[in-house]
């Protein structure tokens, strides 16, 4: 970074100053992207002094630093080590930490919000199940001095000089430096601070998201075909499990990136998936050909792998025209029918490995992925048997109010369906799935990517249903208006939401063990920051049919 852009940093900063602080504090975190960035922090009683110390520093840096990050600290709160804990307490969801932590005493001690988070030095207790409780956060003694150690190069053998400390929790303004590059970064209420994206760079930023989100997915194919199934980024330690669903489920949304993207390789890379999947994740088990699954290391058999398989091949063969997979989609979708939809049309969700019902319905996802899948294998092979599988699925789904559920890939479903036959009743479902959820889905301060992907899907039908014929015996001209207005409200909404508060940017992978490996990448905040290869495929088939609709392409 050249000393004109360090000169612009000062201008930027220095209007952010809050002189009711009596010290200035300055933060610097920088780095390269093979390993953890670095933070020093400065001290001055004006601003001048501390960037005085700030600069000195960074001319003392070597040349090949990949990023910089420069906070500024804005607000603080004095308070004691015991109020310390129960603000901690206090927040919601594990990782969604406001604040960062400064110590004055004995010892001085800072940690930004992200260092805090990244280095796990507030836990949840062992108690805590994500999604069911409240995390119950407390420092992680051991944590709390590994980091010490790494960042202070000091020996931290208790933890009990802070009960004699001043404490403040702070906010920052922040800056981060990328290739000579300057992003402001934007801080909210639930621990997000990344860079501004606003009307006027929204669709850059989602084309580059779409981009490197896509490359990153691609990234985690090994030269077999198989993927690398996720990470939790702390301390870079791989998920080891795998999930025949997920695998097949990723490729899908790789091959819808690919397709944006008109990249091939990624196309053939994903090719070698299929490949791989079939191969090691297929079975014929009484004669009937299954997508296997593990549970603790016993076989089971879900409605969700064989719909996540046929949606796969139908996607390569839907942008390639390479037909090879058309035996396999039919003899899946046959599959289906055959046992895991009875003849009163409800679906079996599971088989253990002697076909035996495990359990009839696990989650809902599987109903909308089966009946998805299907119509585009019919779309592709025109066959009439798949579609009057089709049929008895969405007849029976509409019968039986499964708009209830809210889910996405009922969404995807109906979208789908009605390229093949409109009805009425088939625009109220999928309306009601969309329309009843739209309060709860705009107001979701968390990631959440399916409730893109659910809007983009109902978006589509919506302009479907504006050109149909019996619009009126659907709903009224005024209501549709307001329908539409608040579908696309909401969705322009959430594809914000998603990428500011989902997106591993490179101001927030730096804090982390191998940003390398994670930049770009999609996680899950509550849960260890975990990224799954299901976590990017969620948020990849929402930017990218997002983007292709605002673009017209749908």
């Amino acid at each position: 970074m050249g000393k004109v852009a360090f000169n612009q940093l000062f201008s930027n900063l220095e209007t952010y100053v809050n002189p009711a602080l009596k010290t200035t504090v300055l933060v610097l975190s920088y780095g390269q992207n093979k390993a953890r960035c670095q933070v020093k922090e400065f001290y001055g009683r004006t601003f001048e002094k501390s960037w005085e110390q700030l600069f000195a520093f960074y001319r003392s840096l070597p040349s090949n630093i990949a990023y910089y990050r420069i906070d500024l600290i804005t607000e603080e709160q004095t308070l004691s080590f015991e109020e310390l804990l129960e603000s901690i307490d206090e927040v919601k969801r594990n990782n969604y930490i406001p604040f960062g932590i400064r110590v004055e005493g004995f010892k001085k001690r800072l940690f930004l919000k992200e260092e805090l988070v990244a280095n796990a030095i507030l836990i949840p207790s062992k108690e805590h199940i994500v999604g069911k409780n409240r995390p119950q956060l407390q420092f992680s003694e051991k944590n709390f001095k590994n980091y010490i150690k790494r960042k202070y190069n000091v020996e931290e053998y208790t933890m009990n000089y802070l009960l004699k400390s001043t404490i403040h929790t702070f906010k920052t303004q922040a800056f981060f430096i990328e290739n000579d590059t300057t992003y402001e970064l934007l801080s909210d209420d639930i621990g997000n601070q990344v860079r501004v994206i606003e009307e006027t760079n929204f669709q850059e930023n989602l084309d580059l998201v779409i981009e490197r989100g896509a490359n990153y997915l691609l990234d985690q194919l090994d030269e077999t075909g198989k993927f690398i199934y996720g990470y939790f980024p702390c301390y870079d330690s791989q998920i080891n499990n795998y999930n025949s669903i997920r695998h097949f489920s990723s490729l899908y949304a790789l091959f819808e990136a690919a397709e944006f993207l008109a990249d091939k390789k990624m196309i053939q890379s994903g090719l070698e998936g299929l490949l791989w999947g079939f191969e090691h994740l297929s079975e014929v088990n009484q004669g009937e050909f299954l997508i296997k699954d593990f549970d603790k290391g016993v076989i089971e058999y879900k409605l969700g792998a064989q719909a996540m398989a046929i949606l796969a091949a139908a996607k390569y063969t839907q942008i390639t025209g390479d037909t090879q997979f058309f035996e396999n989609m039919k003899t899946l979708t046959h599959t289906i029918e055959k046992i895991f939809l009875t003849k009163e049309n409800e679906t079996i969700h599971v088989f253990d490995e002697n076909l035996k019902i495990k359990e009839q319905f696990r989650i809902i996802y599987y109903d909308g992925e089966a009946l998805f899948s299907m119509l585009r294998a019919y779309e592709l092979m025109k066959d009439e048997e798949i579609f009057a599988i089709c049929k008895r699925l969405m007849s029976h789904f509409v019968k039986h109010n499964y708009e209830k559920y809210n889910d996405h890939w009922l969404s995807y479903a109906v979208n789908e369906f009605l390229k093949h036959e409109e009805q009425d009743e088939y625009y109220k479902f999928g309306l009601k799935n969309a329309l009843n959820r739209l309060n709860f889905i705009e107001k979701r301060d968390t990631a959440y990517p399916t409730m893109l992907e659910l809007l983009t899907a109902a978006a589509k039908m919506i302009l479907k249903l504006e050109v149909y014929d019996n619009r009126q015996k659907v709903i009224s001209d005024a209501d549709f208006q307001d329908a539409k207005n608040r579908i696309f409200e909401v969705m322009e909404h959430r594809a914000h939401h998603e990428m500011v508060t989902g997106v591993m940017f490179p101001e927030f992978a730096m804090y982390f063990k191998a940003p390398y490996k994670i930049e770009y990448g999609f996680f899950a905040r509550h849960d260890r920051f975990r990224m799954r290869i299901d976590d990017a495929e969620h948020f990849l088939s929402g930017f990218v049919n997002f983007r292709m609709l605002m673009n017209g392409s749908e």
